[in-house]
């Protein structure tokens, strides 16, 4: 990998360090991909679990291609607080590949190696230094989500990385288009973002003296084509009211106020400030880098926000103004994402990539900005301890059998789920869950009504299908309230209906009733 020295340029422009040429980043992202397809196959069990994909948000998107396939409407016929662009990706996706969790894995997969493209885009043409790749291959494990919750995500975070890597190269209309795009993935962080290229080209237009309409038209006209394209595809394919529903994001503010997430909320401090923490935790988990490349990144973006604001002389295509726009827009989205958008505990991964390209990207001519670097190398390889138990764990302590669709799963899940298969034969059986596709995956249950059963996404027609549900069963099958098999949520509608249900059996996984 050829990387170029950096040169200080002339008087006037002191504050900035512009390098002669960029790095190549074609092989810098063939290294990073092999990295990350490297801790892929590490926590392959957890990727392909039973439980994530039977009754966690991963097997959502089994469910929603057969409730579309079956002429259901998002947000009409099941909640959703997503994005139309996940769903036309999700019934696209699946008519080319099987209908199975190692399907949807694929897809993540290919998202995940797409941020990371994008990520080594923007290492190439803001020319990071060799201390600088380093971070990001150590780091690259906590940037990328190996596998995205649902189509919506993966899309969003190629839209979104995409984006970034053309603001890096100057082209800020090309970013724009993109993160207008992302808007109809999931409307969430690709509004702050074009919201914060408008506001960058409208400075720009300022300082230049420029009053004229056609320049500013020039400059939004891909957006506005790809805005308009994807309305007209989406509303004349999924309807408009579903279009307008998806593209404001009231669904989800109103999923997270009735599950009361946020950052500092009790849900997502979680995350920041579990019960029962000590310095193992933060030292060995990714609280520890997330608060110290928080910390890094804002200290990095205060001179660089001074340096944009008060050197109007330096040309807008230099590289040091590019980075310093890239470092200010990395901590700005990332406290967006904080304040706004943050969910629970795990929550932290949807953007990450973001914090760590901003980390990155903060110039270190400065000794003390090496050396605080350096540490931050040092902080990322620890993240990795409790991520490496758990992985070597699961290796050793969970298999695939028929049972679990050859899923991952431990023995004593196994065992459980391999008996209650056999007290639902030739029975009438449901399955009640807050998401997950176990209806899919197993054509015993009645077939699925709804893709999230969660405060906030429940439209009265899905409850009273899941009420229909339950009344025509014989037996019903729930998973229980404990780490990764996410429990159900009772309304009043269906916990009258389940009154004339006994429970016969309560495994540690799963609760098993019979009607009376």
């Amino acid at each position: 990998m050829n990387i170029t020295s950096l040169n200080p340029v002339k008087a006037g422009d002191s504050e900035y360090s512009i390098a002669e040429a960029p790095i190549r980043w074609i092989p810098l992202a063939i290294g990073l991909s092999v990295v990350t397809l490297l801790w892929d196959l590490f926590k392959l069990p957890q990727l392909l679990g039973f439980a994530p994909y039977a009754f966690g948000d991963p097997g959502c998107n089994l469910t929603t291609f057969y409730l579309v396939s079956h002429g259901y409407r998002p947000t009409i016929d099941f909640g959703y607080a997503y994005g139309l662009m996940g769903i036309l990706a999700n019934q696209a996706w699946f008519h080319a590949v099987p209908l199975k969790p190692v399907g949807y894995q694929a897809f993540s997969i290919m998202c995940q190696l797409f941020v990371v493209c994008a990520m080594a885009r923007i290492a190439g043409v803001l020319a990071f230094r060799p201390t600088q790749v380093v971070f990001l291959f150590v780091a690259i494990g906590r940037a990328v989500m190996p596998t995205y919750f649902t189509f919506a995500h993966g899309m969003e975070a190629v839209l979104i990385s995409s984006a970034a890597a053309e603001q890096a190269r100057g082209a800020r209309g090309n970013a724009l288009a993109l993160t207008t795009a992302a808007v109809f993935a999931k409307p969430t962080l690709g509004y702050v973002y074009s919201a914060l290229l408008l506001t960058l080209m409208a400075r720009d237009l300022y300082r230049r003296r420029i009053s004229a309409l056609a320049p500013w038209l020039e400059r939004i006209r891909p957006a506005a084509v790809v805005g308009l394209s994807l309305c007209a595809l989406l509303g004349l394919m999924y309807g408009l009211a579903p279009l307008w529903r998806t593209v404001l994001p009231l669904s989800g503010m109103g999923n997270y106020k009735a599950l009361r997430n946020g950052f500092f909320t009790a849900e997502g401090s979680n995350f920041w400030h579990p019960a029962h923490s000590n310095w193992h935790y933060y030292a060995g988990t990714m609280i520890g880098l997330w608060a110290v490349a928080t910390a890094y990144l804002i200290w990095g973006a205060t001179p660089a926000a001074w340096r944009l604001w008060e050197s109007p002389a330096v040309k807008s295509d230099s590289i040091g103004m590019r980075r310093d726009e890239m470092i200010v827009s990395c901590v700005l989205l990332h406290l967006a994402f904080v304040f706004f958008f943050y969910a629970n505990s795990w929550s932290w991964i949807y953007y990450s990539w973001i914090l760590i390209v901003g980390a990155a990207a903060v110039p270190i001519d400065k000794p003390i900005h090496r050396y605080a670097l350096c540490a931050l190398v040092v902080i990322a390889a620890g993240t990795y301890y409790a991520l490496g138990v758990d992985s070597v764990s699961e290796w050793n302590s969970m298999s695939r059998t028929p049972a679990t669709a050859s899923l991952w799963s431990s023995a004593g899940a196994s065992d459980e789920w391999s008996r209650v298969i056999a007290a639902i034969k030739g029975r009438r059986a449901v399955a009640l869950h807050a998401a997950g596709a176990v209806e899919v995956l197993y054509p015993q249950f009645e077939r699925p009504v709804g893709v999230y059963f969660e405060p906030g996404l429940m439209t009265a027609t899905e409850i009273q299908r899941e009420v229909t549900r339950i009344e025509s069963a014989d037996v019903i099958v729930v998973p229980n309230d404990v780490a990764g098999w996410g429990g159900y949520t009772l309304t009043p509608e269906t916990e009258r209906a389940l009154a004339s249900f006994k429970q016969t059996e309560r495994g540690a996984y799963l609760s098993v009733y019979e009607r009376r």
